[in-house]
């Protein structure tokens, strides 16, 4: 471990490095990278929409029982999941009449999660 000398030749403790305990951070992200991330958490960041990804991650599911489980109207539920399709949160397939919506990336349900987490802690 190398320590710094201050001006008076005493030894000063390392500090630690940026981005966490011993890690380094990362290099910063292009500008078209930051509006797809932003793009990304704005998918995800309304309650109707958080309580779809709530649903889904167990399976996949209807819309119709997505929005008899909502209780919302079925234009507004289509509307969010639109949203969330189109920003590669979510993924549809039709199965005859029936469109069905499952979890196309979960490393937005574990980002979710991790939030969820930090507002239980008071963080």
């Amino acid at each position: 471990m190398i320590t710094a000398k201050t001006r008076t030749g005493a030894a000063r403790a390392p500090q630690a490095a940026p981005g966490g305990a011993g890690g380094s951070r990362s290099a910063p992200l292009p500008k078209e990278k930051l509006n797809q991330v932003a793009r990304t958490l704005k998918a995800v960041a309304h309650p109707l929409r958080l309580r779809i990804i709530e649903l889904l991650e167990g399976s996949e599911r209807a819309v119709g029982d997505i929005v008899a489980t909502l209780g919302a109207k079925p234009a507004i539920v289509s509307q969010q999941l639109g949203l969330m399709r189109d920003r590669g949160v979510l993924a549809a397939r039709r199965d005859g009449p029936h469109v069905y919506y499952r979890i196309a990336n979960r490393h937005v349900v574990k980002v979710i999660h991790c939030v969820r987490r930090s507002c239980d802690l008071g963080e």
